[in-house]
């Protein structure tokens, strides 16, 4: 017998990002909101904890009770792991009858574990969940079995099971804009401004112009699969336009990692942003810098390219999969600066191929260059889903997956140094950053 199934999705009241309340919007959940609202298979609540007054507890419990919440669907990123894993027990304790569902990079880069490590879980939906979801709600308001569901995992008996992979939406185009509205959007720009160089404040949006990469770096996972895709310059630019119709924007953060793979899209997208009174920013791969985009991109309002450095050592970029070198890399960031544009980027730390000598050489060069490129430091995290996180799980470096995804995912020691070193590595990295941790923490468990 069909039955009408009341959905909540949850952004958690973020408390990884500390104090200030500053966090990113997560979009991926935004774009499910917006897929199962235009399908109309259920009714689609939506509830943003971080801008809702009082007691979280309480708040979502009330909202859950006034609603007739059946199902609770949540998502994110591995390092999100004790926000959500908040929800879902509160979820539970609400009406332990409720469907829980959880999505997002957390349960795409290791399904298995991240159910164990979500024990209160239902489901989870592995790789992009727009249709899945509505496939996945479809099964449960017709009381059908979810076996036949391809991009999921779920408790059958106790027993985890799970099911034939998804393919990935190759058509973007035909996906509408995320959920705005659904998730305070508006009080998110207010209370998120991002401040520039200047002391100037932006209403900031993201705006996701592909998903996934053809590349493979090994500190990197793409939870929107293997297949890169890109959405056309006509939906991008209906997105902005809902944007700046809607919303009072300064500043649109493109976010894509590979949208340099062709000059000429990248020269009709400057000239229809020409129009728009804003600011914006752009991702680039090193390798796809040369003199024709820089002299495109510089006499914009392009405030910000974003590039992957990581290191400084040709050795190191070999193993990390970047396809880059140091003579690239320096030219590409000179070209940049010449040019008045001003980069992003940074070097991270503790790769597999990295040896203590290595490392401090890198630092070296990162001291030399950091204020003349804007650089950053800090220590690879070997994130679940990446070559790294593999390795590290198969050579017992991460004994127990799951109690390292509940520990937040902490730094570990893939490198080629030993402990000693690494730890003194570690504390030069957060001396530089300002920051306290107990190195131990990292090593000696």
């Amino acid at each position: 017998m069909k039955r009408r199934i009341n959905i909540l999705l949850v952004i958690p009241r973020y408390k990884v990002y500390g104090s200030s309340g500053h966090y990113v919007m997560p979009m991926g959940i935004l774009y499910v909101s917006a897929f199962l609202k235009q399908k109309r298979v259920c009714m689609v609540h939506t509830l943003n904890l971080n801008h809702v007054a009082g007691d979280e507890y309480r708040a979502l419990a009330d909202f859950c009770h006034t609603n007739d919440i059946q199902v609770i669907g949540v998502g994110g990123l591995s390092g999100e792991y004790l926000d959500l894993a908040r929800i879902v027990r509160y979820a539970r304790s609400i009406n332990p009858q409720m469907f829980i569902i959880v999505g997002g990079g957390i349960m795409t880069a290791d399904p298995e574990v991240t159910m164990q490590a979500f024990d209160d879980a239902d489901c989870g939906i592995i790789g992009e969940g727009e249709q899945t979801s509505l496939e996945l709600l479809q099964a449960l308001s017709d009381d059908k079995s979810l076996t036949t569901i391809k991009g999921i995992i779920f408790r059958k008996n106790g027993i985890l099971e799970r099911t034939p992979p998804r393919s990935e939406i190759m058509d973007l185009d035909s996906l509408p804009f995320p959920d705005y509205e659904g998730f305070n959007y508006q009080t998110y720009l207010e209370q998120n401004p991002d401040l520039s160089d200047e002391g100037k404040k932006y209403s900031q949006v993201s705006v996701i112009g592909g998903r996934s990469c053809k590349y493979n770096c090994t500190f990197c996972f793409h939870p929107s699969g293997t297949k890169y895709r890109q959405r056309s310059l006509d939906s991008i630019f209906s997105e902005i336009d809902y944007l700046v119709s809607h919303y009072d924007i300064s500043y649109i953060a493109l976010r894509e990692e590979l949208f340099a793979t062709d000059n000429e899209r990248v020269r009709a997208f400057c000239q229809r942003m020409e129009k728009y009174n804003v600011d914006w920013s752009i991702q680039l791969r090193i390798d796809s810098i040369d003199q024709e985009l820089v002299d495109i991109l510089k006499i914009t309002r392009c405030r910000y390219v974003f590039v992957g450095v990581e290191s400084a050592n040709d050795k190191v970029l070999k193993s990390m999969r970047k396809g880059i070198t140091r003579c690239q890399i320096e030219r590409a960031l000179e070209m940049l600066r010449t040019a008045g544009l001003k980069s992003r980027s940074g070097v991270i730390f503790g790769d597999s191929e990295e040896t203590y000598d290595a490392a401090r050489s890198t630092l070296q060069w990162y001291l030399q260059n950091r204020k003349r490129y804007q650089l950053f430091a800090d220590m690879i995290i070997s994130f679940p889903g990446s070559v790294l996180y593999k390795r590290a799980c198969k050579s017992g470096i991460i004994p127990d997956p799951v109690q390292f995804l509940k520990d937040g995912c902490p730094v570990v020691n893939v490198s080629k140094m030993n402990d000693e070193d690494f730890k003194r590595l570690i504390k030069d990295i957060e001396k530089i950053n300002n920051r306290q941790y107990n190195v131990k923490y990292y090593i000696d468990r």
